[in-house]
C-alpha cells in the first residue's frame, strides 16, 4: 500500500527542476522579506498601531496618496509572491484558504518579531494587506494555471484583453 501511494506521487523530472527551482526562490524571497522587515533595521523603540484599516483613513484623511498608496501597496506586494509559489510546491496550497492561513501566519510572525524586536511598527494593517496579497498571488497563480495551462493542453487558445 504504502508503495502504492510512493509511487503515485513520484514526480516527473521536469516537475521535480520546477518545484526545486520555485524552493530555492523562494528561500531567496524569504529572505529578502525578512531583510526588508527585520534584519536591515536598526532596534529602537517598541512601537504598535492595533487599529485596523487606520492606513486607509490616513490616506484619505490627509489626501497624500502618493505615500500611503506606496505603504498599502507595498504590504499587499511583499507577500503576493508567497501566495503564488506556494501551490507550486505543494497543491495542497492551491486555494485561497492556505494562501490566507500562509499569509496571514507569516505576516503575523513578522509583525510580532518586529514589535519583539523593536525593528519596527507592528500594524494590524500590515497584517491585513499583507495577507490579502498572499491571497491575490493565490488567485493569479489558480488563473494562470487552470485557465492558461489547462486550456492550452486541450487545444483551446487564450487571448487576454487589456
Amino acid at each position: 500500500m504504502k508503495r502504492q501511494i510512493l509511487k503515485d506521487i513520484r514526480l516527473s523530472r521536469s516537475e521535480l527542476i520546477i518545484k526545486g527551482l520555485c524552493l530555492f526562490t523562494m528561500l531567496i524571497y524569504v529572505y529578502c522579506v525578512l531583510d526588508i522587515t527585520l534584519i536591515d533595521r536598526i532596534p529602537g523603540i517598541r512601537r504598535h498601531v492595533f487599529r485596523p484599516l487606520w492606513e486607509v483613513s490616513s490616506m484619505l484623511k490627509s489626501g497624500d496618496y502618493s505615500y500611503w498608496s506606496g505603504q498599502i501597496g507595498g504590504n499587499l506586494i511583499m507577500l503576493f509572491p508567497l501566495g503564488f509559489m506556494m501551490p507550486i510546491l505543494s497543491d495542497k496550497f492551491r486555494n485561497i484558504k492556505w494562501a490566507a492561513i500562509m499569509g496571514l501566519a507569516f505576516s503575523v510572525l513578522i509583525e510580532f518579531t518586529q514589535y519583539y524586536t523593536a525593528r519596527g511598527l507592528f500594524e494590524s494593517d500590515d497584517i491585513i494587506h499583507n495577507t490579502i496579497g498572499a491571497c491575490i498571488g493565490c488567485i493569479v497563480y489558480v488563473f494562470i494555471y487552470d485557465k492558461l495551462l489547462n486550456e492550452k493542453s486541450s487545444g483551446k487558445v487564450v487571448v487576454l484583453h487589456a
